[in-house]
């Protein structure tokens, strides 16, 4: 059954797949922060906002909302973005450079990193591979935007001939 982003559901559906994966979030090391995904709406409306917690290699809390959530920092874009990134993610299997959220908040022209304190923005950087694989993940879930639309079919990978 499909879930929807941005919704609860969706970050949940990444949390499942994550633990199903220790092993290969292990391999990236501890991963300790509590971070903000806020979504803009293109148009008018209310941003869709969410809190995920990381703890060693496991995602241990997500809830909806920000509103009384310490958070380390916020991850915030217009939904444009976010589905940019994740189309790309989907067709790709991961995030190519040109979507990866390092590049996407280095200029903090399609996301931008939201902190009150450096430390803060020291984690988005410093767990940003671990981040990242989360984010990945949602390659595996069966999801579908707002509209009804869904992400791009995985490409097929390119096969090299031997001439």
């Amino acid at each position: 059954m499909s879930v929807s982003f941005p919704s609860l559901a969706f970050f949940q559906a990444l949390q499942r797949e994550m633990r199903a994966e220790r092993e290969r979030f292990s391999r990236l090391g501890f991963f300790d922060t509590t971070f903000g995904v806020r979504v803009l709406a293109d148009g008018d409306g209310a941003p869709a906002e969410f809190a995920l917690a990381f703890e060693v290699f496991d995602c241990v809390r997500i809830s909806e909302g920000l509103v009384n959530v310490e958070t380390d920092f916020v991850v915030e874009g217009r939904f444009g973005a976010w589905r940019e990134m994740l189309d790309a993610i989907h067709e790709l299997g991961a995030a190519d450079t040109a979507h990866s959220l390092n590049t996407l908040t280095h200029f903090g022209e399609a996301l931008q990193v939201r902190y009150d304190d450096p430390d803060g923005h020291d984690k988005m950087y410093r767990f940003a591979e671990s981040i990242q694989e989360f984010l990945d993940l949602s390659a595996r879930v069966d999801f579908v935007y707002p509209d009804g639309s869904r992400p791009p079919a995985r490409r097929e990978a390119l096969r090299r001939s031997g001439t």
